[in-house]
């Protein structure tokens, strides 16, 4: 009987034994039980072979993971989907409904998350065998709510409603923190290292599988969780110190509560530390334990064998944590270890932002991580000796890139224009002294989940048009362009993105109250709030049409709907002001009679990846805007892209690289190239700038006369664009407006859109993360990626 029979027996026996009608949410969590006794088969068996093959195995250490709902992925790879459908419907109910029950994983944030997800869907594809490393947080980042117009955040206690995680406490870490370090002499005359650590905490591991649709093959996301290995204390309880009794376990637990706990304070700032120091010395410990189980201490092939992908700087702990196992648990010598750490080591930086590059005070780490500030100031002190090499401590800080960079045998950028700049700023004098280790791996997204999972009519369509071939070999999406010309192919194309655009307004007007006429402009801008992505220069810009839509009804000829989501971290007040001009702005515009039929905004509050999978098959035109040369690739733009959205973005990331792969005349550049930026800024002044354009200028006016409300709540914002304006939004405002009236001159030509949407499709093969990780493999981890049979 093979796993597929098995689990379908299993699952209608299972279902018939219930004696009453069942709800969605019982289906779910019965589906779920059966599936995963097979999927747990599969990758027992997986990692079985892999032991017996000892291939290099590449281990990717990332601080987030957006994982989406694992359900209807594995449904695919067990090969049920359609048969699940069925016994739903006897049991009057539908797949829809029962997929809608599963809660998303608050694992991450934003794009870096999302990114390694699709890196792990993609190697367990291509048959490379790999881990995911990273935190198991309890709440996430947090749950939005929107009261009076501003961002809340609630804890997001999603773990309650998991499906997959799976606790196996036989993986479980000692990870020390504060103490001191014994220094002794060893009979040989060398110094001998030994930690003695104020406490300790274990790190259990917490597995997530990671499943392939075309073989049996299911590799590990493997997460920590916390806790304190000395638990309750029942002595102090019984002493009447029923507070301090806990004391252990909620500092324990604390530690992975929360993704990217607030920093403005001295003590987030150690607990941010301290979680990074916990899941890489987890997750290297790990990695250790398996390579001694085959090969003992025979260390000098651990590279051989290992891969670490460091994802971000949020990891790069894990070079001094490795030369700390090494030195001290395996008793190497400092050149043995290090040779093996500048071979293991693989760093992917993301960004170019100062602020964003990762540094720790020194006496933090002295503090918290004692033994591993010895090892970064000796890794100094050696790299002083080399001439013209940068230091890794400055101002009495870590620079974590920095050291990224020097312990690492590759570095690279997620987009051709990134990578670039990063030699050319700030990394520009690591790449003067090691050239060789910097290259461009351009982002990509998994079209599994990002195309055919979540736009089952436009796949099916284009497996109508070009064969099935595709799904496993993206770069054929190609040929679809051939039908560029053909009327029915384009008038079918409009079809299939208005019946997505119905079921997305369907679910909106549903789930949070809104409405969304399937006739409007879909324009979405959806992604993290950050003053470089420019929600605010979006927002003005709908204010400007509605301003003249006002004094002149007949100029919105094209009814145009603007759909805005994100979070903000909550310690930006920034970003958290930004959200609130949305929803004002939102209020005002969708309750003037004027605009009903003709401009509509939105703010989709708790966007996650859920949510992302309903948007972009419905989505017309897909807003990037980011100030050029600040953000790093994106992959939501490559999102859109496959589900026929036209991009208008500035040139700045990935947008480059999509508008000459679909063409400019396909899509809507605008603004400012990173050196017209740079050059720019050193001249600007806003005040000045803002006498000179009475549009803007009678935009502010409108605003501090009550166009939206009360200015007093909008002065900070205003006050901030007139003090600095750091991201230029005021000057590209004119040409944001161009490009937005452009684009409806553009819709008003339906099969001419539709044309467009095509050979955007058509030319998003290439943003298949199936080709960025085969470029890793082979460029970086010198890995031969296959696919499976």
């Amino acid at each position: 009987m093979t796993g597929k029979t098995t689990v379908l027996k299993q699952l209608e026996r299972l279902l018939d034994s219930q004696g009453e009608p069942l709800s969605s949410r019982d289906f779910l969590l019965i589906l779920s039980s059966c599936i995963k006794q097979e999927i747990n088969l599969r990758r027992e068996t997986t990692s079985r072979q892999d032991r017996k093959d000892d291939p290099r195995r590449v281990c990717y250490l990332s601080a987030e993971f957006l994982t989406g709902r694992l359900l209807y992925q594995n449904l695919l790879a067990m090969g049920i989907k359609d048969q699940v459908s069925r016994i739903a419907s006897r049991h009057m109910l539908t797949l829809t409904d029962i997929l809608e029950e599963e809660c998303d994983p608050a694992l991450g944030n934003g794009g870096l998350g999302r990114l390694a997800s699709c890196f792990l869907d993609s190697l367990v594809h291509l048959d490379l065998p790999a881990t995911g490393y990273g935190i198991c947080y309890r709440f996430g980042l947090f749950k939005q709510s929107i009261q009076g117009q501003r961002q809340r955040e609630l804890p997001d206690n999603w773990r309650e409603n998991d499906l997959w995680g799976q606790e196996n406490r036989d993986v479980c870490y000692r990870i020390p923190f504060g103490g001191s370090v014994d220094i002794n002499h060893k009979e040989s005359g060398e110094l001998q290292f030994k930690r003695v650590p104020e406490y300790e905490i274990l790190a259990i591991a917490v597995d997530y599988p990671v499943s392939s649709t075309i073989s049996n093959r299911v590799q590990p996301l493997r997460l920590w969780k916390s806790e304190s290995p000395e638990g309750f204390d029942l002595e102090r309880f019984n002493n009447g110190e029923h507070n301090k009794a806990w004391t252990h376990i909620n500092e324990a637990e604390s530690l992975t509560s929360v993704l990217y706990p607030g920093d403005s304070g001295e003590e987030g700032k150690k607990l941010r530390l301290k979680q990074q120091y916990f899941f890489v010395s987890a997750s290297l410990q790990d990695m250790m334990a398996g390579f001694k189980e085959k090969h003992g201490s025979k260390w000098s092939v651990f590279p051989d064998k290992i891969v670490i992908q460091l994802n971000d700087t949020h990891p790069v702990l894990a070079i001094p944590e490795l030369m700390r196992l090494l030195l001290d648990q395996e008793e190497l010598t400092w050149e043995e270890a290090w040779d093996i750490c500048t071979r293991v080591f693989a760093f992917t930086n993301h960004t170019v932002l100062e602020e964003a590059l990762e540094k720790w005070p020194v006496t933090y780490l002295k503090q918290i991580l004692p033994r591993i500030m010895l090892i970064i100031e000796e890794i100094q002190r050696r790299l002083e000796k080399e001439s013209g090499i940068p230091s890794i401590i400055r101002g009495g800080n870590v620079h974590m890139a920095s050291l990224a960079v020097y312990g690492s045998f590759s570095v690279n950028g997620v987009a051709a224009l990134h990578s670039r700049l990063l030699t050319e700023t700030v990394l520009k004098d690591w790449y003067a002294c090691f050239p060789e280790r910097f290259n461009n791996k351009t982002n990509g997204i998994t079209h599994r989940r990002w195309l055919m999972q979540c736009n089952p009519a436009l796949t099916n369509f284009i497996n109508e048009l070009i064969g099935a071939e595709w799904q496993t070999s993206p770069d054929l999406l190609s040929e679809l362009s051939r039908f560029k010309d053909d009327t029915s192919v384009l008038d079918r194309l409009g079809e299939i993105k208005k019946e997505n655009k119905n079921k997305f307004g369907g679910w909106l007007q549903k789930e949070k109250g809104l409405s969304c006429p399937s006739h409007f402009l879909f324009d979405f801008q959806v992604k993290r709030i950050h003053e470089y992505k420019r929600q605010l220069l979006n927002i003005f810009s709908i204010l400007q049409k509605y301003r003249v839509l006002r004094e002149n009804p007949s100029t919105q000829e094209i009814p145009h709907i603007f759909l805005i989501g994100g979070k903000a971290a909550p310690g930006y007040y920034m970003a958290k002001e930004i959200i609130h001009l949305a929803c004002r702005c939102s209020t005002v515009i969708n309750e003037d009679p004027i605009c009903r039929d003709k401009l509509q905004l939105r703010f989709l509050p708790r966007y996650n990846v859920s949510m992302a999978e309903k948007i972009f098959p419905a989505s017309d035109l897909s807003q990037q805007i980011s100030t050029a040369g600040k953000e790093a690739s994106g992959t939501g733009n490559m999102k859109f892209m496959m589900n026929g959205a036209l991009t208008l973005g500035t040139m700045d990331g990935a947008n480059i690289e999509i508008f000459e792969a679909a063409g400019k005349e396909n899509n809507i550049p605008f603004g400012m190239s990173a050196e017209e930026v740079v050059s720019y800024r050193e001249n600007y002044n806003p005040e000045k700038f803002l006498e000179a354009q009475p549009e803007i200028k009678a935009l502010f006016q409108d605003i501090n006369g009550g166009l939206i409300g009360n200015p007093d709540e909008f002065k900070g914002l205003l006050d901030h664009l007139m003090w600095g304006d750091p991201y230029l939004v005021l000057p590209e405002l004119k040409a944001h407006s161009e490009a937005l009236d452009r684009s409806e001159e553009l819709y008003n030509d339906s099969r001419g859109w539709s044309q467009k949407s095509l050979l955007n499709i058509a030319s998003s093969g290439v943003f298949s993360s199936d080709r960025t990780i085969a470029e890793y493999a082979s460029e970086i981890w010198k890995l031969s990626a296959r696919k499976p049979d």
